[in-house]
This record gives C-alpha cells, structure tokens and sequence, in this order.
C-alpha cells in the first residue's frame, strides 16, 4: 500500500511539473498586447481616444492596467509595455537589471499653479510659473507647498528662477500633500501647484470649489512619460512584438498630433502634450 501511494504522489508530481513547463513555455499571445500604465492616461481619457485606432488597424487587442505599481507588474510576467512618468521611482532599475528597453518619450502631461477664484496676487493667465510665484511673494498671498518630489522639484526650480523671494509671511510648508494641499490653499484663498488633471478629477467629485487652474502653459510644468518594452529574454511570455507596434503607433507623426488635439472633458486647456523625438 505504501508503495502505490508513493508511486501516485510521484506521478501527481511529475504532471504538475509538466504543466508547470508547458506554462513556463506559453508563447506570447500575438494578438493582445497587455499594458501597464500609471493612472492618469487611462483616467483622463487619453487611452480610450488612440488605443481603438490601433485595435483596428492591427487586429490586436490592448489590455491596460492602471495603476502604481506598473514595474512590479512587468517584472512578474503581466504586462509587454510600461509607460509611466520619466522619473518615476523603479524606471531606471527596471531597465538597468535587464527587463525593459531603452525608454522612448511618448507623451507628457501637465501639472498647474492653482489658485483662488479671487486671484489675490493677480497670476490668472501668465505664462510663467517663476513669474506667479514671484507676483504672489510680492503681495505676500498664501501659497500652500504641495510635498510630493516631483512638485517640490518643480517649485524649487520655479523659485530660484524667481530669485528665492523669502518665504516668510506666505509659503506655507506643512507637509501636506496632493489634495490635502488643496484644501489647505482653498482654506487659505491662496495658490497651490499639482497635476492638472488630478486636481480636475478631485474638483468634479466636489459640490463646490473655490479653486481653479490660473497658470498652466509653462512649459516647465510638463511632466514626461515614457514608453518601456519589457524584455522576452528577461520575462518569459513577453509579446515584444505587439508591443514595439503599439509604441511605433504612439510616436507617429498622426498619433502624436492627436494627443495635442485631445482635450479632456470639462477643460479647455491643453494637458496632453507630444513628446515623441527623433534626435
């Protein structure tokens, strides 16, 4: 008895290691290209405006993920192309230790200085972030540090080109972030920088708001993505091929004319920005 349970636990044992191969083994479905990408492109709407273009010219599907944690996912096996922001924490080791290709800009979006309706400091419109905030240290009206790396980057270059005005009497840093910060500059009728497009979303969820975008058009408040096609020799099951088409089909001449085209519902500004190069 013993030994025929011996000899069926073997067995059970040499199938699972089988299936197990053979799974290992799958080859990449040619006709789907699973992308993982950070929330705000499939949010805003970009996504659904280009991917059915190129459902129907290829014949494949797009299966997107939204999310944080794209390289995670990418790392075990569940997506053949990243897109996420340039300086996005995990880029550079996901691409250092092998698992993903030479990273190809393909779009930006856009952070914002945002203010109060009544506009104290009278920034409304200007084309300069380091002008606005030099206008609202001036007259000494509440601006709200948002503490998160990219925007505390982004301030503090905005300030040294602004000639590091002294903050006392009206920068105010307590370490709040995202829309934590917005409600503190809303509390405050002062200013506050975030993403455009997450400071929309959280406005529309809202009854009221005594907020709005003031300055956008800086070029400096570009925030860059890029575009990473995981590697088959590093992550097996990877359909490199898909998805070097997608990303060819996102640097298009066409394609990136329609991302300055896009505009998101509710807005008029442009928060979509081409960043395809070929230097």
């Amino acid at each position: 008895m013993l030994e025929k349970r011996t000899n069926w636990s073997l067995f059970v044992l040499a199938i699972f290691a089988l299936c197990t191969a053979a799974f290992a083994d799958e080859p990449a479905r040619s006709n789907v290209v699973r992308l993982a990408v950070v929330n705000t492109p499939q949010f805003s709407g970009l996504l659904d405006d280009l991917l059915p273009g190129f459902e129907r010219e290829t014949g494949i599907t797009v299966e997107v993920y939204g999310g944080e944690d794209v390289y995670k996912k990418a790392r075990s096996g569940k997506a053949d192309l990243v897109i996420s922001h340039y300086g996005k924490k995990g880029v550079e080791r996901f691409v250092k230790d092998g698992y993903g290709a030479w990273p190809r800009m393909v779009f930006a979006n856009q952070a914002a200085l945002i203010g109060h309706k009544s506009d104290p400091a009278g920034v409304r419109g200007m084309t300069s972030v380091a002008g606005a905030l030099r206008r609202i240290a001036d007259a000494r009206a509440p601006f709200v540090h948002n503490d998160i790396p990219g925007v505390d980057y982004l301030t503090e270059i905005a300030l040294e080109s602004a000639g590091q005005p002294d903050r006392q009497g009206w920068f105010i840093d307590s370490g709040a972030v995202k829309a934590a910060a917005v409600l503190l500059a809303e509390e405050k009728k002062g200013y506050v920088i975030w993403g455009a497009l997450p400071f929309l979303r959280f406005d529309a969820e809202r009854a009221s708001s005594e907020l709005e975008i003031l300055v956008a058009e800086d070029p400096s408040l570009q925030r860059v993505m890029a575009a990473i096609v995981v590697n088959p020799d590093k992550v097996p099951g990877v359909n490199a091929d898909g998805a070097g088409k997608l990303l060819e089909y996102l640097l298009s001449p066409r394609v990136q004319a329609r991302i300055a085209a896009f505009r998101v519902a509710g807005s008029d500004l442009q928060l979509w920005w081409p960043a395809g190069r070929n230097n």
